[in-house]
């Protein structure tokens, strides 16, 4: 698994210990391993693994978004007694509860509350992967990564803005040297900065690409579904290489969205 950035903050086991005493709860042992060892942040761009939060949930208790069937795994009392571990993109909750095995899945977008199956012998890993599956539908097989939680991480946004051809290149430019003046699409763009920028990790598909440069602590990612869309994501210690990617995106016709 490739860490985005080498700066990441792993939870104590004491913290979590005395939060298993104070709460009267035993954590999963893999959810807490994955805490101790990564600490919190997200994984492959889609679920929020975080510390636990025993209050998150309590004011969702009274709001009756989800339905407190005979086949739901809680009631709506034990809702609010239910300990906040991670969520996804989509804004759906993973939480626990004291008295019911496994991890329970809270939908944004359904009223219906399921559980995910948790094998306390495999790693944490394999449980959000199987969550990936079951809740993003196929997912390809590109290399997974961990993005840490990190106060030192910034971002700039961008807008890729290509001339028209013609008013670009004139109609006396062949097509193979106008792809050589300006890039013709965001596609094009990503793969001018593959050739300028060494990356230690690519990920490309149909939606988005990203570029991973460890020396960034962080990646530059082209929206591909948008086409305009481009984002400079780093730490602030890496300013240099940023203001030189930024300068290479400015001159393939990217300006800064204040």
């Amino acid at each position: 698994m490739y860490w985005v950035s080498t700066q990441h903050t792993p939870v104590a086991a004491d913290e979590l210990t005395n939060f298993e005493h104070t709460y009267g709860i035993t954590l999963p042992i893999p959810y807490a391993s994955f805490l101790t060892q990564y600490g919190p942040g997200t994984y492959c761009g889609l679920l929020v693994i975080e510390r636990p939060d025993p209050q998150l949930l309590q004011s969702y208790a009274d709001y009756e978004l989800w339905t407190h069937n005979d086949n739901c795994p809680i009631t709506a009392q034990q809702l609010g007694e239910c300990v906040f571990i991670g969520s996804s993109i989509d804004g759906d909750f993973l939480a626990v509860h004291p008295q019911v095995e496994g991890l329970l899945w809270l939908p944004r977008h359904s009223e219906v509350i399921t559980m995910k199956p948790l094998d306390v012998q495999a790693p944490f890993i394999d449980t959000l992967e199987h969550i990936l599956r079951d809740e993003f539908g196929r997912i390809e097989p590109f290399p997974r990564y961990f993005e840490p939680v990190s106060l030192d991480r910034v971002a700039t946004f961008l807008q890729f803005n290509p001339p028209e051809t013609a008013e670009a290149y004139g109609s006396a430019n062949p097509n193979d040297q106008a792809l050589q003046v300006a890039p013709a699409s965001i596609q094009v763009l990503a793969q001018r900065f593959k050739q300028h920028f060494d990356s230690n990790l690519w990920i490309e598909n149909e939606h988005i690409c990203l570029a991973f440069l460890q020396s960034l602590g962080g990646y530059v990612r082209f929206n591909y579904a948008y086409g305009r869309e481009v984002a400079i994501i780093y730490e602030s210690k890496a300013i240099a290489l940023h203001d030189e990617v930024l300068s290479f995106l400015q001159k393939e016709h990217c300006q800064v969205v204040e």
